[in-house]
């Protein structure tokens, strides 16, 4: 049997067990993942493999590529001044700061509200199974077995989007602190150029 066929209409089954809130739950999914991969490849393209080993003087030696000759290039526009450079390295790092501190706190409250959401699951599953025990005809089996299956499912489905998401925010803080470190170690560098270059002249 075809296991591409075979994933789909097992995915298909889930989802139909899942409810009404399945479709909430597949959109936040989306854009919870969405968010947690625009950091990623924000903070990978720009951060060097090995923090440890700057080049001193060829700045295109950088594996961050076109973003960290920028912020070179703007920090040592008046290569003269050090003030200036370390003031232009700390706006870049209040900037970068301030957006990724925004972006993960959103990430971490969209994974905060996937298993909120599942539970709300729970709950609609499990008055659907209420609404089943009190009901007398041949139907009532199958509303006591569709609330249990809606309830298992949303929770489910909840704590899946939440574990990675939260997982994957404990990963992006990391990467975080090495952008961070990387930009002190730029300044640091960039300031004994400054001074080298101050005293050859």
């Amino acid at each position: 049997m075809n296991p591409i066929l075979d994933l789909w209409q097992q995915s298909t089954f889930i989802w139909s067990k899942g409810g009404i809130l399945m479709p909430v739950l597949a959109m936040l999914s989306l854009y919870t993942f969405y968010i947690a991969f625009d950091i990623w490849f924000r903070l990978h393209n720009i951060v060097p493999k090995d923090l440890q080993s700057f080049p001193r003087e060829k700045w295109d030696a950088f594996k961050g590529g076109g973003c960290i000759n920028q912020i070179i290039h703007y920090c040592l526009a008046d290569q003269q001044d050090a003030k200036e450079t370390q003031r232009r390295f700390e706006q870049i790092r209040k900037t970068d700061t301030s957006y990724l501190n925004r972006r993960l706190k959103f990430l971490l409250v969209l994974a905060a509200a996937s298993p909120l959401v599942g539970l709300l699951g729970t709950v609609s599953g499990m008055l659907r199974t209420f609404d089943g025990l009190t009901m007398q005809d041949n139907y009532k089996m199958d509303l006591i077995a569709s609330g249990i299956s809606e309830a298992l499912v949303t929770t489910q489905t909840g704590l899946l989007i939440a574990i990675p998401a939260l997982a994957f925010s404990h990963l992006l803080k990391r990467k975080k602190k090495d952008w961070l470190h990387c930009l002190n170690r730029l300044e640091i560098i960039s300031l004994k150029q400054i001074r080298l270059t101050n005293t050859s002249e």
